[in-house]
């Protein structure tokens, strides 16, 4: 995740003379890297990179550590201010009703408290260049101090409108299957029975904790008096229901990765202050504090010699305990070893040798490291055969004026319809982020057409493959993975069966039949399959045209599919050689008559066993009821004269008369 913070801010927290420019290029050699450093108007802006187990860090005073921490390695001198809070202790003016349950402990810490006095206005000035700089649009103050807590702290804050929670109560319970929830986007969302709600305890939801708000609990104009609410989730129930509903927050991005439960408190006593600085608010209630589990955090022993060993630096005991002290560790020295006890904040993150190691060296700063050429055999991993046969077919089409294209395994529901394929045949994802990505496709032309249709306005000549896994379902097991190759062409049918017919000569194969065969993307009778030994290896044919309607493509397309794994099994490793005739050929024409159901592979199949003289029959064009097939006789010894040739063309015109009842056409 990315988060983005002013200079400004960040300086209320940390003291030095550094540079913006000299802090990111600091935090970026031993620390979170800043991909950017923008200056707007006088002040500057930082966006960091935060690695997921740095949760610690999606803030600005986590960020503050990291520099207090890293500066001086730098050699810039810092230092850190303490963050202004409210009196945990300060009495309220009144005593206003707030009942808080989690009988289950479906959370790890809440934290609540009633303000009163407040009137929806403008945020002050700071507080919305803040959060517009740092791509978080301000509402209104109430809002946008929870907002702007998150980013300070790093603890996700919510604000209820009190007065439109009647019973002024709120627990925390599982979602009964089937609930239906609004959220302040005014989306409806369907719920089971492992997600965790609010609601008022008369069954009426008010919250999705730790992601998102709903619609009837939030501040509207005319709020005066909000809980402020906080809780520490449970980060696998967070990640679960997030995904589940696409719902992507920045709140739920904190959440899923574990805040430290300590920050609970600051936050709230943060926001509290926040709110009677700015917007004279009272407290109105007492503050809510409800802490079943209490982490234990257990420190770790390590040695010296152990950090030493895994750094190649002879480091002493007081500068791995300065290094580790400066990251607010606590250090014991005893017998030789130390006692490292990791911060709360930084528990989950560090809890062996090795997360110790780590942060040992990138303080003392990876750069500082020696540095030793790898000695012996460099270990050779030979590609395997599936790997170099597709990037052989991915280079020879590459060369036939293809272009390839990269798509998602996942389609949406109105892809599967448009290419007229049914819903049930495939396997829906639980979770998926939209509805564009809702199920694994059995079949790569949906993608394909999308593409195309994406690109036809571009170029007059469209070629467009894609080499990827389809996914058949199986019972009570995973998909089925298979690979297939797709093309897509403006050319005509001939052209594409040429070119598939090149790229199997390119892998060896002979002897491959072809047949007119229906297929579900291709209009009837415009579509040939390559059969080689019973097995289907590839089909081509023009795109039907229903379904070229469907995906709003302007012009006629020529389509294939090859299955790679029969294609692999029959390709020739080893090409065979075959000698350049001596002879030429007579090369002629026959303008044929075929009776509709007359299979034309059949026909050129039977015709090459009339004669070793045939060495070659094409199929030139279909107009009508003509077929005209274009035929090479060619003599092994000498050549043909012409008597030969008309023998040959007889016996070949006797046999079509006499089996298919095929004529030639007269002129």
């Amino acid at each position: 995740m990315n988060i983005k913070i002013t200079d400004s801010w960040l300086r209320e927290y940390l003291n030095t003379e550094a540079t913006p420019r000299q802090i990111a290029d600091s935090l970026s050699l031993s620390g979170p890297t800043v991909e950017k450093l923008n200056q707007v108007g006088q002040d500057f802006v930082y966006d960091i990179e935060i690695t997921s187990n740095r949760v610690d860090m999606a803030s600005v005073i986590g960020i503050a550590r990291e520099a207090n921490a890293i500066l001086p390695r730098m050699g810039f001198k810092t230092s850190l201010n303490k963050i202004e809070l409210s009196s945990k202790n300060e009495s309220s003016i009144s005593s206003l009703p707030l009942i808080i349950q989690d009988k289950n402990h479906l959370c790890s810490r809440i934290m609540a408290v009633v303000l009163d006095n407040l009137n929806v206005s403008k945020s002050p000035e700071f507080i919305r260049k803040r959060l517009e700089q740092a791509g978080i649009r301000s509402l209104n103050n109430i809002v946008d101090i929870t907002n702007y807590v998150m980013l300070e702290i790093g603890q996700p804050v919510h604000a209820f409108d009190y007065d439109r929670i009647k019973t002024h109560s709120l627990i925390l319970r599982l979602a009964k299957k089937g609930e239906v929830i609004t959220t302040l986007d005014e989306k409806k969302y369907t719920l089971d029975e492992k997600d965790v709600i609010i609601d008022d305890g008369t069954g009426t939801i008010i919250d999705l904790p730790g992601i998102m708000g709903t619609l009837n609990s939030v501040v509207v104009d005319e709020t005066r008096r909000i809980i402020l609410f906080i809780e520490s989730n449970d980060p696998v129930s967070i990640r679960r229901t997030s995904m589940k509903y696409g719902i992507r927050t920045m709140a739920a991005t904190i959440n899923e990765k574990n805040p430290d439960t300590q920050l609970v408190e600051t936050a709230i006593l943060r926001g509290i202050k926040l709110y009677q600085d700015t917007s004279q608010a009272k407290i109105a209630s007492a503050i809510t504090d409800i802490y079943p589990r209490k982490p234990q955090i257990k420190s770790i022993e390590i040695s010296t010699e152990f950090i030493s060993k895994r750094t190649g630096i002879n480091h002493s005991n007081k500068e791995i305990s300065d290094i580790l002290t400066s990251l607010q560790f606590q250090v014991e020295s005893k017998n030789n070893n130390l006692y490292v006890t990791p911060p709360s904040f930084r528990a989950t993150d560090v809890q062996i040798k090795e997360d110790l190691v780590e942060e040992v060296a990138r303080i003392y700063g990876y750069f500082n490291l020696p540095g030793n050429l790898m000695s012996g055999k460099i270990p050779v991993q030979n590609p395997s055969k599936q790997f170099l046969f597709e990037d052989k077919i991915k280079n020879s089409l590459k060369y036939l004026g293809f272009t390839e294209t990269y798509s998602y395994s996942f389609i949406s529901e109105k892809m599967i319809v448009d290419s007229k394929l049914k819903v049930q045949d495939h396997l829906e994802v639980s979770n998926p982020l939209t509805s564009d990505i809702q199920f694994m496709r059995i079949s790569l032309f949906p993608s394909l057409l999308n593409s195309v249709c994406n690109n036809q306005y571009f170029t007059n000549r469209l070629r467009l493959f894609e080499l990827a896994n389809i996914y058949l379902p199986k019972k009570n097991n995973l998909p089925m993975e298979m690979p297939v190759l797709v093309l897509a062409a403006s050319d005509n049918l001939f052209v594409i069966k040429g070119i598939i017919e090149a790229l199997f000569k390119d892998f060896g194969l002979e002897n491959i039949e072809q047949k007119i065969t229906p297929h579900q993307f291709t209009s009837p009778q415009q579509s040939i399959s390559f059969v080689l030994k019973n097995t289907l290896l590839a089909t081509v044919g023009i795109l039907n045209s229903e379904i070229q309607s469907n995906f709003n493509i302007k012009t006629s397309l020529t389509i294939s599919e090859i299955n790679l794994n029969p294609l692999l099994q029959f390709a020739g490793n080893i090409k065979r050689y075959h000698p350049i005739p001596k002879q030429p050929p007579v090369i002629e024409d026959l303008a044929l008559i075929i009776p509709e159901n007359v299979k034309l592979g059949e026909v050129i199949k039977n015709i090459y066993q009339i004669s070793p003289q045939i060495t070659k029959i094409n199929l030139i064009d279909i107009f009508e009821n003509t077929t005209t097939l274009r035929i090479n006789y060619q003599g092994d010894k000498q050549n043909l004269t012409s008597d030969d040739t008309t023998r040959i063309r007889q016996d070949i015109l006797s046999f079509l008369s006499s089996r298919y009842q095929i004529k030639l056409k007269s002129i």
